[in-house]
């Protein structure tokens, strides 16, 4: 179904279209799907066999990440590398599993500092559709000028993401530096719209898919500081090996490694 054509809202759906959450994916919703398994089966029936078996049976029904949080990390995913034609569906699936509109517009706020603002503003006119369909309106999305987290609940590293910053950013570009400090890092990371765990699931979800491994580390530090655990992180990578492609995955696992080879040490 093209993105032209409208999907009922939340409460307009007929009976057999159930929240993700009750019924996984196994409910693959064609009015909210740019590709149906019909669209599949008729050019490569081996893709559509092992999407609904693999992806949409299995991956999604594996219990070491929740529908929620695997819908996170798949619509970070899926905008930071402005892999536009599954985000209407997985948008709604978002919406589905329990994460909130407000939650979805922090995410794209905080993904286009990850992955650019290009790739953020991609992704608007397909949520602004979205967000029509369901009557969603300006007093669910997130204030502009919130109350701010505390430094110390947000960033509990801090006097080291300080310290990088002296010591790589600083002496080499300081409009590079007071943006770091003054607008990602006290003011975006600090809002209030998404968890601490939630904005450090998104950005982990973001370096693995967009293949960058040097910052993991630092990352999953933090990630692990805000309750994300090892296998949940060995779930991401799993998860994100479908939507972004095995290389890349693979790529980020011998950070993950040493990550954690680190912290037993």
């Amino acid at each position: 179904m093209s993105r032209g054509t409208p999907s009922p809202r939340t409460s307009e759906r007929p009976q057999h279209i159930q929240p993700v959450e009750t019924k996984t994916m196994a409910d693959w919703n064609p009015n909210t799907s740019e590709v149906t398994p019909e669209d599949i089966r008729a050019v490569a029936p081996v893709l559509e066999k092992y999407t609904v078996n693999s992806i949409v049976k299995d991956l999604w029904t594996r219990p070491d990440l929740t529908a929620r949080d695997r819908a996170i990390i798949t619509v970070s995913a899926l905008v930071a590398r402005d892999q536009s034609i599954a985000l209407r569906h997985y948008f709604n699936v978002a919406l589905d599993s329990g994460v909130t509109p407000g939650e979805i517009s922090e995410i794209l706020t905080h993904v286009a500092f990850y992955a650019g603002w290009p790739n953020a503003f991609s992704a608007v006119a397909i949520l602004k559709e979205i967000f029509v369909e369901r009557g969603v309106g300006a007093d669910q999305l997130p204030a502009i000028e919130p109350k701010l987290l505390p430094i110390e609940e947000a960033l509990p590293d801090e006097n080291i993401r300080v310290a990088f910053g002296d010591q790589q950013i600083g002496p080499v570009s300081l409009g590079l530096r007071h943006f770091t400090d003054d607008l990602l890092y006290h003011e975006v990371w600090l809002r209030p719209g998404l968890a601490p765990r939630d904005r450090n699931l998104v950005t982990v979800a973001v370096l693995v898919a967009t293949g960058q491994s040097t910052f993991l580390p630092f990352y999953l530090n933090r990630a692990v500081e805000k309750g994300i655990t090892r296998a949940e992180v060995g779930e991401i990578l799993a998860h994100l090996a479908f939507y972004s492609g095995w290389p890349v995955v693979i790529t980020a696992t011998a950070a993950v490694k040493d990550f954690f080879a680190g912290r037993a040490a």
